[in-house]
């Protein structure tokens, strides 16, 4: 006999239990099937350890660099992966506990979709449900040749179970993933060797990002080799060689593939529940996450770009908000994207050139973030804020921040841009002081150009 539900929610993750939770607020039976852990990819591989890693390595870091500090800090990598595994547990453990609280079924297991009204489990347990929400995440890009073991060659998931510390390690991938890792291994004093095949790292990011992020990973001592290509890795007993396109052969202890992620939509069902996918294997769906079956829903990494949790979770409230028959639409103007480096990448909204094919009179202003004295305090002087604008009405459009706390800072562009606030809005607007956030205020006064903390050229009398 199957079990019988309202909503049918297949994946745990950002992109799946807000889903839930939504449908299960407003009054729906709820089923939530997870073949591996609550939370997702992002809280037991991705966002939340790889963040947990950096900040006591940036905390040893940033304090040895300080020239009156004292002693030797050291960092047992052994326990720190403890530490980092215990904040992995608790917030998966909170997910569980609010999908419990919800009254919300969970199974666990691998499910594919039957039809478009219901699935079944590895286990041969079929549910059946009104509507299905599909939120399978993503899963690591592959290279031929270059499949994870986990013991010399890893993916963002088996790297999380070294054992102890690696000596030196080659990145392969300069994107948000391989220059996070580059940043953490290296401040815990690991040789780091980044490889991307590009011109630049974060090829998707606003360009002023790729110079100021190479910069300061030569400064931490990683070798960085753009414009390059593995063309093979021998693996040895505790040793890969790796050879690149240059030339070089570099001999390190681990290697890490981190060259994207490709959505999990592959051998689920999803043709026998009619959903359509588009060239890359993304569930095509409408601004109420609507797949082509009007039973079915998607959200999260599986319906497109980009793939961010912050994003997968405002889709995943629309979809579960519809699948239990609301009527909530996903059409934001801005999604933020941030990468955690030092200091901090963030940008929202629109670049400039996306203003300017929309047809906006736009104009980019960057303002330097060097005359703050939080920045002084924070050694963060080489930082900057670049605002998109329009020129003839003056309504904020896009933002990229490169300082500490560019993540918090960037959510009140964010909202600028959704608002469809004016620079003047940003220049009136009191920010505390000392403050890194500060930058904005400046930025703006910058453009209006009217800045009390930064000395304009003086126009020469004609």
């Amino acid at each position: 006999m199957a079990e019988k539900y309202d909503v049918i929610v297949v994946g745990g993750g950002p992109g799946g239990y807000p889903a839930a939770i939504r449908a299960a607020q407003l009054g729906k039976t709820v089923a939530l099937v997870e073949a591996d852990k609550l939370g997702g990819e992002c809280t037991n591989y991705g966002c939340i350890p790889t963040k947990a890693m950096i900040k006591p390595a940036s905390l040893v870091y940033n304090a040895l660099k300080l020239s009156f500090t004292r002693g030797e800090i050291t960092v047992d990598y052994e326990a720190m992966m403890e530490w980092v595994r215990g904040i992995v547990e608790r917030v998966s453990g909170g997910v569980s506990m609010l999908l419990r609280g919800y009254g919300v079924q969970v199974y666990k297991g691998r499910a594919v979709l039957a039809s478009s009204t219901s699935v079944e489990l590895d286990d041969g347990t079929v549910l059946r449900g009104d509507r299905i929400v599909v939120a399978t995440g993503s899963v690591p890009t592959r290279i031929p040749g270059l499949e994870p073991d986990g013991i010399v060659v890893h993916d963002n998931r088996s790297i999380l179970g070294l054992k102890r510390k690696p000596g030196s390690m080659t990145i392969i991938g300069g994107g948000y993933i391989g220059v996070e890792y580059a940043t953490l291994m290296a401040k815990l004093g690991v040789e780091v060797h980044l490889v991307e095949l590009l011109d630049r790292l974060l090829p998707a990011m606003d360009k002023d990002f790729s110079r100021l992020i190479e910069r300061r990973l030569k400064k931490l001592g990683v070798k960085v080799y753009t414009g390059t290509r593995v063309e093979g890795v021998e693996r040895g007993e505790g040793l890969a060689r790796v050879s690149l396109s240059n030339g070089q052969t570099l001999e390190t202890d681990i290697v890490l593939v981190a060259v994207g992620r490709k959505p999990n939509t592959q051998g689920i069902g999803l043709e026998r529940a009619g959903v359509k996918v588009d060239e890359r294997g993304f569930i095509r769906v409408d601004e109420r996450m609507m797949t082509s079956s009007p039973m079915v829903y998607a959200s999260g990494d599986a319906a497109g770009q980009p793939m961010l949790a912050h994003k997968a979770f405002l889709q995943a409230i629309v979809a579960g908000e519809n699948a239990a028959g609301g009527d909530a639409v996903y059409n934001p103007r801005a999604v933020p994207a941030v990468v955690y480096t030092e200091p901090e990448l963030a940008s929202t909204g629109m670049t400039l050139a996306e203003a300017r094919e929309k047809g906006f009179n736009a104009v980019e202003k960057r303002y330097p973030i060097g005359g703050l004295a939080m920045a002084s305090i924070e050694d963060a002087t080489d930082g900057f804020i670049k605002i998109v604008y329009d020129a003839d009405t003056g309504t904020v459009l896009g933002a990229h921040v490169a300082a500490p706390h560019a993540s918090e800072i960037i959510s009140e562009l964010t909202l600028a841009v959704e608002m469809g606030a004016y620079v003047e809005d940003l220049a009136l607007t009191i920010h505390p002081h000392p403050s890194i956030s500060e930058a904005v205020k400046e930025a703006a006064e910058y453009i209006l150009e009217k800045p009390i903390h930064y000395l304009l050229q003086r126009r020469k009398a004609k």
